[in-house]
């Protein structure tokens, strides 16, 4: 048995007007299977919201499944629409035939040809949330690899909107970005300005570039701020993390809206945020928060 078919259903009058659309996730063990589930309530809402004829219905993938087997049942099931979650679900939608409309979700990826909401926080979120906890910074600093040019142009434009300035450096080699943090971290930086390390395993690396920049920065006063959940608890000033709930959300009106100009990919960086705070690290660069704005973070640390 390679599928576990379950359903969720929506009975209209009418049931020949039915859309089906289909959820693909990994069969996975906690706490993976409550965050597909979290991002399937979410879809199972945003369903119930639209007052569309739509009928959910529920796979669960194992590590190998048939391609040719699922395609069959989809097509038999007369399904077009299809949401896939996680690694397995993003493998199924590579392979999958350009006449169903699919979308991707619950796996930090960049642009890949095929339609889904990243993992990775979209900038302009994170720099919102920047000026939020630490109003006073001016200058964003931030390596990069190649593989997130995608996600620098999206800071460029949050960057000109918000009334940032960016300092980039597109690095090719961890031992470049560590040269960068150096040099950085021995000019005369402020409280003005702030490190972003985005979900980048060349120039953000958690064994090898991490416990510098947070020596550093601490020894300096310095802000810094991650897309990657665990680093607030690592000891970054504040890091981003999925509200699961509202990506399932994001993700059904997405598939729903595919057929509108069905040649068109449509990807998204993660809007659907929440905001984790290392309140230590707060009060070592002498930043203090109401209790109004500390009800605003989802989570804080220590713990």
């Amino acid at each position: 048995m390679l599928l576990f078919w379950g359903k969720i259903a929506y009975v209209y009058a009418d049931q020949n007007k039915l859309t089906n659309i289909a959820i693909f996730y990994p069969q996975a063990k906690e706490p993976y299977r409550s965050i597909y589930q979290e991002i399937i309530l979410g879809i199972n809402n945003e369903a119930t919201a639209a007052k569309l004829p739509i009928n959910l219905i529920q796979h669960t993938l194992r590590k190998y499944f048939s391609v040719a087997k699922i395609i069959a049942q989809l097509e038999q099931q007369h399904i077009q629409k299809v949401i896939v979650l996680g690694r397995l679900g993003w493998k199924l939608a590579k392979k999958l035939p350009a006449k169903f409309n699919v979308v991707s979700g619950a796996l930090p990826i960049s642009p890949n040809g095929i339609s889904g909401i990243s993992l990775i926080t979209d900038p302009a979120y994170l720099f919102k949330y920047l000026a939020q906890v630490a109003p006073q910074v001016k200058r964003i600093h931030v390596a990069y690899s190649k593989r997130n040019k995608w996600l620098i142009k999206l800071a460029k434009k949050a960057a000109k909107e918000q009334h940032l300035e960016l300092d980039l450096k597109l690095v090719v080699s961890t031992k470049q970005a560590i040269s960068f943090y150096q040099a950085l971290f021995k000019s005369k930086v402020s409280a003005q300005d702030a490190l972003w390390l985005p979900l980048d395993r060349i120039s953000s690396h958690d064994r090898i570039t991490l416990p510098l920049i947070l020596e550093k920065a601490w020894s300096k006063e310095m802000v810094v701020f991650s897309s990657k959940p665990s680093h607030a608890k690592r000891g970054v000033l504040f890091s981003t993390y999925p509200d699961n709930f509202v990506l399932g959300k994001h993700l059904f009106t997405m598939v729903k809206d595919l057929d509108k100009q069905p040649q068109q990919k449509n990807f998204s960086a993660l809007k659907s945020t929440l905001l984790a705070v290392n309140l230590r690290t707060a009060a070592h660069l002498g930043l203090k928060y109401s209790t109004k704005q500390q009800q605003q973070f989802k989570l804080t640390f220590p713990e």
